[in-house]
């Protein structure tokens, strides 16, 4: 989900609802407060996800009063979410929606104000999302147009620096990143300030089949990347044969350059569901490409998968879910055929 600046209140209704909370598993009971905050989480992710196949600068504006996320619990979404957005070419810049930071002595409303010390470590999530991807955070000023000004504008040089740790344990400790400017003393620089090291090593591979099989039972809509489903069926006595077309724009996908070469393999699974939800059937495809500048141009329409299924009469829904290894986005959609 997407949505330009605006001030068009119908507009923002309309974009916001079209996020969907995602269902976050956590072992052992979780609070109201601790649900609502990961809940939170994961839309950031997801958003930052969304952004990535979209053109030109990708910019994420976060206006909060902040989130209490020091307990542990909240390490890997946080850590998810700058990864995600660096993946995405996604700058995230936030403003601290409470303005002008007060002495909370001097509060005097009914109860007093929050410590000025928990004032500030609630502004700690937003600082590390502008701090790791680039963006600027507007903190402690009641001069918002100022502040969207500045969230709004992109930085003037923006550097992906990387390195490969050596001997790094799995253990989910945090080690400390510092980056500095030599002989440029007036410049402002932010970046990252740390990882936390994995607490295991994923397989990719592993990662990618649970994604994929999570989107097929999901049945929400996912665009991630720019695909389309059409399906036609004939039959042929008691059965029919069903195909499912998966069109692909390539256009906007990803692609890795190498030895004159544009590649991305790309998975696609068509599955066959009952009027009723029950899964029957599916097929998973895996489309190498590794295509020519020329070829690739000439495929500006994009390409079409065909899956062929033999069917019995009834009405159906088809459930399409493609994901690609180079971008690592993902796409589903869904389309309801009925056969006499």
């Amino acid at each position: 989900m997407s949505q330009d600046f605006t001030d068009d209140r119908a507009k923002l209704h309309f974009a916001l609802a079209r996020i969907r909370p995602n269902l976050m598993v956590r072992a052992g009971a979780l609070n109201d407060f601790d649900q609502r905050v990961l809940i939170s989480l994961g839309n950031l992710k997801s958003i930052a996800k969304r952004l990535g196949v979209a053109p030109g600068q990708r910019t994420m504006v976060l206006v909060s009063p902040g989130f209490f996320t020091t307990s542990p619990l909240y390490i890997d979404d946080k850590v998810a979410i700058i990864e995600q957005a660096i993946r995405s070419k996604v700058i995230i810049s936030a403003i601290d929606a409470r303005g002008l930071y007060t002495d909370p002595r001097f509060n005097v409303a009914p109860g007093g104000g929050r410590s000025l010390q928990s004032m500030l470590i609630a502004s700690d999530l937003m600082a590390e999302l502008a701090a790791g991807t680039g963006g600027t955070f507007f903190e402690n000023s009641n001069g918002f147009d100022e502040g969207f000004r500045r969230v709004a504008a992109a930085p003037e040089y923006l550097y992906l620096l990387g390195f490969s740790p050596q001997n790094l344990k799995s253990d989910g400790s945090f080690h400390t990143l510092k980056v500095s400017l030599k002989n440029a003393p007036s410049n402002t620089l932010t970046a990252r300030r740390g990882y936390y090291a994995p607490k295991r090593t994923d397989d990719a591979a592993e990662v990618a089949r649970q994604e994929i099989e999570a989107a097929l039972f999901s049945h929400d809509e996912m665009a991630e990347l720019p695909i389309e489903m059409h399906t036609q069926f004939f039959k042929t006595g008691d059965l029919a044969k069903l195909s499912v077309m998966a069109h692909l724009d390539l256009k906007l996908f990803k692609f890795h350059k190498a030895d004159g070469r544009n590649s991305n393999d790309v998975t696609i699974v068509s599955g066959i569901f009952d009027r009723n939800g029950n899964y029957l059937q599916g097929i998973r495809k895996l489309v190498e490409l590794h295509l020519k500048d020329e070829t690739l141009a000439r495929l500006g329409t994009g390409v079409t998968v065909k899956t062929t299924f033999d069917v019995q009469p009834g009405t159906y829904l088809i459930r399409l879910v493609v994901r690609d290894t180079e971008g690592q986005a993902l796409s589903a959609t869904n389309n309801a055929v009925e056969i006499k």
